[in-house]
């Protein structure tokens, strides 16, 4: 295990840099290293390199994605996501179900034409796993790029919290067609039909209750967090927080998903801010960070080994892949676009330019694949945890066990053979997978040349340097600053600051020189400097609003709302920089 351990983390080390040296999104490096993987363990190579090892349902449920989840929900900003609630909430949750259904039936009016032999329960089930949009594929592809901050927490918003809606949403669905399709969840002791009043009932439940747990296991850490000055106990405390809101909620028959992600973000904007030291706040951002590393890393590779790619390829499954990519593209354009046109208020509506880069960020990734993993037979529902014993030699009893002891199950349950079955989750884990693999490996890596065509990011030699130019402009003047104040005050020898300032000063007209002949040749980097000197004039006029509530010359509402007016102005100045904002006092 230990050497496995180390293979694994090993390999991920090695794709970062891969991906450092090439410029290419982690996630997507990670699939190819997921591929090699499964490569290798085909041809049964996977054991000599300390890869030979399994990957339960129940460690990715309960291990690897509350990390993952809390993490990307910890470092996104609280205000902002409510100042984009409509957006966001109209993809995620209706979007999500819309999706589904639309996918589902787009997919059976090509089967009626193809015959790819797809049961619509097959079908729906498929839709579902492909609901989500993968909030851990997102967020790593945005780290690469400068984008937008409305754009950036529209999409990881609507990321994270899709998944949860996903993932409770996949479970009615499973209970649906459980019957036809032979597979259930290993938490289901039993399987029956679902009346669709009860189905809507149990959505909303497990929604709501999620919500509930995961705000206040949120804010009883972050509470927590604001009695202790001590690094290690705040980042356990957070520790605490991810996978206590996951268990907590599971054993409520609640969404787990929705509590971790409700609880990062209440953690990350009232614990963070409100409950720790600037220290400790270093400490748990370094901490999640390398946590979601990992679990990114192993998740990915480990997943590779599920996959056989022999069987990808073969005329029963790339077929319905490439069906379900297409029909799964363009049934999120026609939910982005659509949830543009249900926003009215013209400062909340989505940007034109940004709707393709919305539609294309879909990206799916490895909640559909832990999702497609999770199905068992329905006879084994009751026995699951039994059976799945480790026999010492990294395989599992479940398989290659003879007999399975079943609990009783009307035989109305069960329409199928347990090799009926496991001919269906196969079928359903292939396509699952090829979707996937196609969607990172396709959309990862034309997402930064998609946003670079929309306007959405400049990345080019001459603006870097010039953005690092003026960055030296600043220095030099604070330096200057710094130095008058202390031979102002005497406490400078004149031949010492005589020397030093001239110096600096010849420093600045050197590097003043290179800003002009550089200005000369690109005009429009003139742009870069308007935004930089307009954004740290906004930062200072906030915190004099900060600075006057502090000392009490301004009540917390009135500097909360100017505060707030700064950021709607400069939202405004984005969209219509030519424009003079005449709405209040503020000339900046």
């Amino acid at each position: 295990m230990a050497f496995s351990f180390v293979a694994i983390l090993t390999v991920a080390c090695g794709m970062a840099l891969l991906a450092k040296r090439f410029k290419l999104p982690y996630t997507v490096v990670l699939v190819a290293a997921g591929l090699i993987v499964s490569a290798l363990a085909s041809v049964g190579e996977a054991e000599s390199f300390g890869l030979d090892i399994h990957l339960s349902p129940e460690l990715l449920l309960q291990l690897f994605l509350p990390i993952l989840l809390f993490e990307a929900a910890f470092h996104v900003d609280l205000k902002q996501f409510l100042q984009n609630w409509r957006p966001i909430l109209y993809l995620a949750i209706p979007g999500v179900i819309v999706g589904m259904l639309l996918t589902t039936g787009f997919f059976l009016l090509v089967d009626q034409v193809a015959g790819m032999g797809l049961s619509w329960q097959m079908v729906l089930l498929i839709a579902a796993m492909l609901a989500a949009t993968d909030p851990i594929s997102v967020v790593a592809l945005f780290k690469e790029f400068t984008v937008s901050k409305r754009l950036g927490i529209i999409i990881e918003g609507e990321s994270l919290i899709n998944d949860g809606v996903a993932v409770v949403l996949f479970g009615v669905v499973v209970k649906i067609t459980a019957m036809h399709l032979g597979l259930t969840l290993p938490h289901f002791a039993s399987v029956e039909s679902v009346e669709a009043l009860q189905a809507v009932v149990d959505f909303l439940r497990e929604v709501l209750l999620g919500t509930a747990v995961g705000l206040g296991v949120g804010l009883a850490i972050s509470y927590l967090t604001s009695k202790f000055d001590d690094q290690h106990i705040e980042v356990a405390l957070t520790v605490i927080a991810a996978f206590g809101a996951n268990t907590m909620a599971m054993e409520l028959h609640a969404s787990g998903v929705i509590a971790v992600v409700v609880c990062g973000m209440m953690i990350g904007n009232v614990g963070v801010k409100h409950g720790m030291s600037p220290t400790t706040r270093e400490e748990v951002v370094s901490f999640w960070e390398f946590a979601a590393f990992l679990a990114n890393s192993f998740v990915f590779i480990l997943i590779g080994l599920k996959i056989q790619l022999s069987e990808m390829f073969s005329a029963k499954v790339v077929g319905p892949i490439a069906v379900f990519f297409v029909i799964m593209i363009v049934v999120r354009a026609i939910t982005v676009y659509g949830v543009h046109g249900l926003v009215r208020r013209s400062d909340l509506r989505l940007k034109e330019r940004w709707l393709p880069v919305i539609t294309w960020s879909g990206v799916r990734g490895s909640l559909s694949m832990v999702l497609a993993m999770m199905l068992i037979w329905v006879g084994d529902a009751g026995t699951h945890h039994e059976d799945h014993k480790n026999d010492g030699a990294g395989t599992t009893r479940t398989e290659e066990a003879a007999e399975v002891t079943v609990k009783p199950v009307e035989a109305s349950v069960v329409v199928v053979t347990k090799a009926e079955a496991h001919e269906n989750k196969d079928r359903i884990l292939n396509i699952v997978y090829g979707v996937v693999l196609l969607s990172i490996l396709l959309q990862g890596t034309t997402m930064g040349r998609l946003m670079k065509k929309a306007g959405l990011i400049v990345e080019s030699h001459e603006e870097t340097k010039y953005e690092m130019t003026l960055a030296r402009r600043q220095a030099i003047r604070a330096m200057i600053e710094n130095l008058e104040s202390a031979e102002r005050k005497g406490s400078m020898a004149d031949e010492t600051y005589s020397i030093l300032n001239e110096r600096l000063t010849k420093r600045r007209e050197a590097n003043d020189q290179r800003i002009e002949t550089m200005l000369e040749e690109t005009p429009t980097l003139n742009e870069i400097e308007l935004e930089m000197e307009s954004a740290h004039l906004r930062a200072l006029e906030k915190q004099v609003y900060r600075d006057l509530e502090k000392e009490g010359e301004l009540d917390y509402d009135s500097m909360e709302s100017l505060v707030r007016d700064v950021v709607n102005r400069a939202e405004r100045e984005k969209q219509s920089p030519n424009e003079v904002d005449g709405t209040d006092e503020s000339s900046v």
